[in-house]
């Protein structure tokens, strides 16, 4: 009687944690009419993760069904998540456009290196978010080697900006001021114009996320022909947030779902510096060092189908 008693305990505590990682599996993926359920959907991988152990155990008890509807969960948030970051890595063999990605951090020290890295990546596009006076003032060997640049306010002191040493579209810069977006039309070695997009959204909820990046999904909508959107999302690349602006312009994540955040670990990684790429697109994404900034770089080898 005692041996049955903590079985049926055990019983009901493991399906008791088991609904709450479906509820939190479940919640996290309403991002596109709840702003809660993105901050939700941080903890995706996790709750994912943790189920399929739920599920071993309750089969282990002959709960069947429970630990059949466990581990369809488990799969469902991790078969979510695998793909939303899938992207080719194959070798874009010789004929690559390059471009850097990185948070600058508005006020960090040291800031010569960060910048000869960039010089030396020969990068041929630049995006940057938390552009500065005090980054503008010790980069600025960075500013004047990129012959074209587009800078827009956001936050102050934390201005998104591109750089560039490809030939410009002429008068096709936009800034949405406030919003955290800055776009620029630039013609590839083979003539072919490209659009590209820095993007720095705020925090997901109680922030105001989502309606931003509604703002800035709606703005590249807009936008003819191919777009390359790459910035600090503050959102893994399986939100909704950075969903719906890659879905703007038909892109997809490119490159893999690695730490990209001083705060992340391998327990809770935060991917929140994204490359949104269009569909097709090859190539290979390498992490570049923190070099002062609270956030890795990414810097892009690729060819665009």
């Amino acid at each position: 009687m005692h041996v049955s008693t903590k079985n049926r305990i055990g019983r009901t505590l493991i399906i008791g944690c088991a609904c709450i990682l479906m509820a939190l599996v479940v919640i996290g993926f309403t991002g596109q009419v709840l702003a809660v359920g993105d901050s939700i959907a941080l903890l995706r991988p996790q709750a994912g993760v943790l189920l399929f152990p739920c599920a071993a155990i309750l089969l282990f008890m002959r709960a069947k069904f429970f630990a059949l509807t466990t581990l369809v969960f488990g799969v469902l948030a991790i078969g979510s998540i695998a793909i939303s970051v899938a992207a080719p890595s194959d070798d874009c063999n010789g004929s690559c456009l390059t471009l850097y990605q990185k948070n600058l951090m508005s006020k960090a020290w040291p800031r010569y290196s960060l910048a000869d890295d960039i010089i030396e990546s020969n990068a041929k596009i630049v995006t940057l978010q938390e552009v500065s006076s005090h980054n503008r003032e010790y980069m600025s060997n960075l500013f004047e080697h990129y012959p074209a640049k587009a800078i827009c306010e956001f936050r102050p002191e934390q201005n998104v900006a591109i750089l560039t040493t490809l030939p410009i579209v002429e008068n096709s810069e936009f800034c949405l001021e406030g919003y955290g977006l800055v776009g620029i039309q630039v013609k590839t070695p083979g003539h072919v114009p490209v659009w590209v997009v820095s993007v720095h959204l705020n925090w997901p909820f109680p922030y105001d996320q989502s309606k931003q990046s509604l703002m800035i999904a709606d703005r590249i909508s807009e936008l003819e022909g191919p777009v390359l959107i790459a910035g600090d999302f503050n959102m893994v690349p399986w939100g909704e947030s950075v969903r719906r602006i890659g879905a703007a312009a038909n892109n997809q994540s490119f490159g893999t779902a690695l730490n990209t955040h001083t705060l992340g670990s391998w327990k809770i990684p935060l991917p929140i510096d994204n490359l949104l790429f269009p569909k097709g697109t090859t190539g290979t994404v390498e992490l570049r060092p923190f070099m002062g900034s609270d956030h890795l770089g990414k810097l892009a080898r690729f060819r665009l189908e």
